[in-house]
């Protein structure tokens, strides 16, 4: 997940266990399959091939370090499920003062939980649910304020061979998650409600991976914004991506209004949406393209090539969401 005020350079940025609330409130995540309540219809089955694969979570996860006070960006633990099986999906813990590859976890037939100070995360391995947990009061100790840092995160993501999308006649993607908590904690440091917030974004790594290209390599941070705690809806954002260095990368999220319908993120209730992702990437490359940016790359240059999902916390937020139904997957031309 990219921050919209400061790229930093965070390379592919990139539950709940019973830790407590900094804020003395309950935790309203859970991986179970009921359903709750749901403010758009649910997604229908997809029917074609899975840009993810292992969409279930049945393999296991990697845990990649922090990349700060001395640990290192690379995967310091894995956990695989089956026998001479390794994992493809992997959570990155990116500026976290904690250690979730140093936390306890649990490991049986239903559930895969691990948990240090101030993250957990959650999966329940009869469902797929995954649960996130961030908890911005533990990290930072105090509230923040500040535009310029490096902020933690909390995320789930996998990079995978490109799937070019010249070589697909349809592609979709459909999500089912739900806001657990979001909770301004710095009452607990005896301060005013923050104004920096947490964001809760769903990010698709669009790459031109054609050598003829005039814009070979550059590269499209694509997304969902999911959830801004500090506004109604989270907004759409598009800019550039300065941690691009001269490849002209950009960053576009689709705010909360556009794909939810209209219709706002709620705390406890569940959100689906469906999109057609090539309508949506042509948008965005036209967006860079008017912002003098990635002039050279059309989508038929491009590929998929990776995604995450997750937090970023800019103040002390603790934030909490699950998410049921993850897809992008495409039919082929």
């Amino acid at each position: 997940m990219r921050n919209w005020k400061k790229a930093i350079g965070c390379g592919i940025l990139a539950c709940l266990l019973a830790f407590g609330c900094a804020c003395g409130e309950t935790d309203g995540g859970d991986t179970d399959s009921s359903t709750g309540g749901s403010s758009t219809p649910a997604p229908q089955e997809p029917v074609g091939i899975d840009v993810f694969a292992d969409p279930d979570f049945d393999l296991g996860f990697d845990i990649y370090g922090t990349g700060i006070n001395g640990a290192t960006r690379e995967v310091q633990k894995t956990v695989a499920f089956e026998e001479n099986k390794l994992p493809v999906w992997s959570f990155a813990q990116w500026y976290s003062e904690y250690f979730l590859d140093k936390g306890d976890m649990i490991l049986n037939d239903s559930l895969f939980a691990l948990e240090d100070e101030a993250k957990s995360v959650k999966v329940n391995r009869n469902t797929g649910a995954v649960s996130l947990a961030l908890n911005g009061a533990k990290e930072y100790g105090g509230v923040q304020g500040a535009p310029d840092a490096f902020w933690p995160h909390l995320l789930l993501q996998q990079t995978n061979a490109p799937v070019k999308f010249a070589d697909c006649e349809t592609m979709r993607a459909t999500l089912t998650f739900r806001m657990d908590r979001a909770t301004d904690c710095s009452s607990q440091f005896g301060e005013v409600p923050i104004n920096m917030q947490a964001q809760f974004a769903w990010f698709i790594y669009v790459k031109n991976v054609n050598p003829d290209s005039a814009g070979f390599g550059e590269f499209l941070w694509f997304g969902f914004n999911l959830y801004d705690p500090t506004k109604l809806y989270a907004p759409t954002v598009s800019q550039q991506d300065f941690a691009g260095g001269t490849l002209g990368n950009y960053i576009y999220a689709v705010g909360a209004a556009n794909w939810g319908g209209g219709k706002r993120v709620k705390i406890g209730e569940k959100v689906s949406f469906d999109v057609d992702i090539f309508e949506e990437v042509e948008k965005a490359l036209d967006v860079a393209h008017q912002a003098g940016f990635m002039s050279n790359t059309t989508l038929q240059d491009c590929a998929i090539t990776g995604m995450n999902i997750g937090f970023e916390v800019f103040d002390v937020w603790d934030i909490a969401a699950t998410i049921y139904d993850m897809r992008v997957y495409y039919t082929e031309d």
